[in-house]
Formats: structure tokens, C-alpha cells, sequence
């Protein structure tokens, strides 16, 4: 069913950063603004859009400012809209597999009067979960019961002669119970070798469940090191989680940290996530976060940026005129590979004199033997240094096995790899930081996280804190 409400305001992942993540350039999450008709917030609508500041794509723009992350940017005054054509379509990535209650829609004039509302996890499959054909416009709130990683609007009738428009498009659900945490489900089983091949994963469909704590605690503070980081999605306390962590720096796959508090001691690191992504506006709000920026997020998946070499190279120039500490392209795996993504992207910035910084690297480990997953992680950071001589920011990194679906170890093994890992990062000096993936836990299922919705450290989380 839908109902018409007051318009709110509302990181994008762009859509859904994602991970992010989308292909915009937003925040995991941001606080929802006020109403466009009384600046305040509407009693019903306190919560945050689970889509705010998420990476977004859509199947077309009218302009490079009616972008899609103009719709998940928590801003009355932005919009996105597409060619004068049918039909469109807006995505958002959540970053993981979330339960979805509804869906806002606060249409502009050019609005739809036929389309769908559709989940996926992933691989191209949609799910139809609402669809009408007798839209009117305004803000529709659509009542839903699903779950899904990827939200997308499917517009199949134009209103009229223009494309349709969205001022904002806002995911709502329950951001914590998630059955995959990862802002990069689809990952490669992780390997040092240059010849390892991708994989795409499916949901396991054995978890071993871990066992949450009922008794909500104020965490201890944890040990800071310059090197160490996290990732950083929405979940409750988590700025306080964040704070008790002991992270000297964090992320959240976006231009800002809407909604989430920087502790003292901790540094906010913006990423331009992916093409969409490249606006004056994020380019300006990258620049004004600080000396570091990240580039584009695993532009060789096609889930994630999904950038070919040559795109990415013709907006680089943009990303370096910000005249931050540039890091490249962040590839999902083979940044040891000859010929591969980044080895590609690294000759044609040497060809065009582009400037890059340092390069950043994703790791997942299957083998859950910690001194095997040390050494492998080692390994290939270690090639990836001698081939381009650049300092690394290891900026993803968990024991997850991705070869045969999605595989976590025990908590003692992902605890035990956190402390060993650590130790080894530390040790090498072409690293230059690391980041956890991630500093949310499920409360329920299997995951890497750090901290539980109560603000209880898991195993990995204590390990986490003590790591200097």
C-alpha cells in the first residue's frame, strides 16, 4: 500500500554506499533534515533512510547536475533527473542485504505514473516487490516487507514530456539485522597470486551464529596507532563505537560522515566512490575533509564503480586538482596482476604524468589458518609494493571466504586473525594505514564486525582495541 506524507529531507552509496557505494558519491548515513514545508523533522519520519548518502546510479541524467546522487544527498534543493525517454530507472546500494519496510518517494513534477519497486542481492536478478500504474506524484510512502542489498525504482510511463524526477529517494528498514555486512559482497576468493580468478558469492545458507551479549555496555577505550582504521556504515552508538575503537582513522565510502561523530583522536578520509560521484560539490566536500582522498571503489566489479581504465582516467584530473594525497582506484583483487585493472590504470597515469599518491587494496582470506591468512595477506601486499614502489593503504581487509558463497571463521579465528595481522601490518613500512572491514556487527548472523548494536565488542573487536 502507499500513503502520501510530508516531504522530508534526507548518503547517498551513493545509493545504497554502499558498500557502498551506488555510483555517487554520499555517505553511509546521514541525519534526515527538515521538512520542506516547516523545517522540522515529521514526528513518523525520525528515523534515517537506510538509502542517505548510499552510492546511486541511474539509467540516464538530463545534465551532469540532475545526477543520481542528487537524490540520496539529504538536500531539499537537489534533484535527480533523467532523459526524456522510457523507460529509467534509480538504484541504490545498501551495502548488504537489509530488511526493508518502505520506500519514499518525493517526486518533482515530472513524475512516473507507471513503474515498480525492485530488490536484488546482486547478479543482475530483480524482485518486483510494488508496482502501479497509476502514479500521481507528490511523496509516496510505500509500504514494504523485503529484503535486498540493491533498491531500484523502475519507471516504465513518463508523467509527460519530460523524463520523470526525484527530489529524494529514501530507503527505510532495519539497517542492523542484515544477513552480509559487507559493503563488497561480490568478492574474489583472495589469493597473492596474480592468476586467481573472481568468484561471485552466494548467501550460506549454514551460518554459525555467534552469541550477542544482552547487556548493553559504555566500550572501553581501545589502543590508537597512526596506521589503524575502519570501516564505517550506520548502526546504533556508533559513534561511540567508533570512539572506543581506538581507529586513528576512518572511512565510509562516501565525501562525508553524516550522522557519525569524529573522535579526537580519529581522522574522517573522504573517497570519491565512482564516476557519478565526481561533482563540484563532492569534490569540494572531499577537499575541505582533510590531506587524504581515496579514489574510485573496486572499479573492476561490476556491482561496485564498475569503471572501465579510460573513464577512470578521464575524471582523474578532477580528483587531483583537489590537491590532496591522491590514493588510486581501489581494486576488488589482482593489484599484483600484470595487465590487470590497476596495472593498467598505474601505465596510463605514468603516460598522462597523472599524480597518484598511494594505492589501496582490498584483501578477503578463505584460508582461516592464521598464520596461513598472515602470510597470504602479506604476500600479496608485498607484490603489490614491488611493482609499483608506492606506499599501500590496505583499506579493506577480513577472513571471509567468497569461493563457494559467503564462509566466516569462528570468532576466536577472526579474533585471532586481527591480532596477528595487526602485528604484521605494523611491522611493514610501505604500509602506511589499514582498515577493518567493518566496525558493525550483526547482531544474529556470521560477519567481521567489531561492535554489536549494544555497544558490546565481539571477539574480532576486542582483538581490535588491544592492536597498537
Amino acid at each position: 500500500m502507499s500513503e502520501t506524507v510530508p516531504r522530508t529531507i534526507a548518503p547517498g552509496r551513493r545509493g545504497g554506499r554502499q558498500v557502498r557505494r551506488v555510483a555517487l558519491a554520499g555517505v553511509l548515513a546521514a541525519v534526515l533534515g527538515a521538512s520542506v514545508l516547516n523545517g522540522a523533522l515529521p514526528a513518523a519520519a525520525a528515523e534515517i533512510p537506510l538509502s542517505q548518502g548510499r552510492p546511486a546510479v541511474a539509467s540516464s541524467a538530463e545534465r551532469g547536475d540532475l545526477s543520481a546522487s542528487a537524490a540520496v544527498d539529504g538536500k531539499s534543493n537537489t534533484r535527480w533527473s533523467s532523459a526524456f525517454k522510457d523507460p529509467q530507472s534509480l538504484q541504490v546500494d545498501l551495502g548488504r542485504p537489509t530488511a526493508i519496510k518502505k520506500i519514499v518517494l518525493n517526486w518533482e513534477r515530472a513524475y512516473a505514473t507507471a513503474f515498480q519497486i525492485q530488490t536484488s542481492d546482486g547478479g543482475g536478478q530483480w524482485k518486483t516487490i510494488h508496482t502501479t500504474t497509476a502514479g500521481k506524484g507528490g511523496v509516496q510512502t510505500v509500504n514494504v516487507s523485503a529484503t535486498g542489498r540493491y533498491v531500484r525504482l523502475y519507471a516504465t510511463k513518463r508523467s509527460g514530456q519530460y523524463g520523470v524526477s526525484l527530489w529524494e529517494f529514501q530507503v527505510f528498514g532495519n539497517g542492523l539485522a542484515n544477513p552480509q555486512p559487507s559493503v563488497t559482497p561480490t568478492k574474489p576468493t583472495p589469493s597473492s597470486s596474480p592468476s586467481s580468478t573472481p568468484t561471485k558469492p552466494a548467501p550460506s545458507t549454514t551460518p554459525t551464529k555467534p552469541v550477542p551479549s544482552d547487556t548493553p555496555t559504555t566500550p572501553a577505550p581501545g589502543t590508537s596507532s597512526s596506521k589503524k582504521g575502519v570501516g564505517v556504515w550506520q548502526m546504533n552508538g556508533v559513534s561511540s563505537a567508533l570512539a572506543s575503537s581506538g581507529a586513528s582513522w576512518y572511512y565510509t565510502w562516501a565525501t562525508n560522515h553524516n550522522g557519525i561523530t569524529t573522535p579526537k583522536s580519529a581522522e574522517f578520509v573522504p573517497m570519491i566512490w565512482g564516476a557519478a560521484s565526481v561533482t563540484d560539490a563532492n569534490l569540494a566536500q572531499a577537499k575541505s575533509a582533510g590531506p587524504y582522498l581515496l579514489g574510485f571503489n573496486e572499479p573492476d566489479m561490476a556491482e561496485q564503480s564498475n569503471m572501465t581504465v579510460d573513464k577512470a582516467l578521464s575524471l582523474w584530473p578532477k580528483l587531483m586538482a583537489t590537491g590532496q594525497k591522491l590514493g588510486a582506484p581501489a581494486v576488488a583483487y589482482g593489484g599484483d596482476r600484470a595487465g590487470g585493472w590497476l596495472d593498467r590504470f598505474m601505465s596510463g597515469a605514468a603516460e598522462r604524468n597523472y599524480r597518484v599518491d598511494f594505492i589501496p587494496l582490498h584483501w578477503y582470506g578463505g584460508d582461516f589458518t592464521t598464520t596461513n591468512a598472515v602470510g597470504q595477506l602479506k604476500s600479496y601486499l608485498q607484490a603489490v609494493y614491488d611493482r609499483y614502489h608506492k606506499p599501500i593503504w590496505l583499506t579493506e581487509y577480513a577472513l571471509i571466504d567468497f569461493s563457494k558463497g559467503v564462509r566466516f571463521p569462528t570468532d576466536a579465528q577472526q579474533a585471532a586473525f586481527v591480532t596477528a595481522s595487526t602485528k604484521m601490518l605494523a611491522s611493514l613500512p610501505y604500509v602506511q594505514r589499514y582498515a577493518w572491514f567493518g566496525l558493525p556487527s550483526s547482531d544474529t548472523e556470521p560477519n567481521s564486525g567489531l561492535f554489536r548494536s549494544n555497544g558490546v565488542a565481539t571477539p574480532a573487536g576486542r582483538a581490535f582495541q588491544a592492536a597498537g
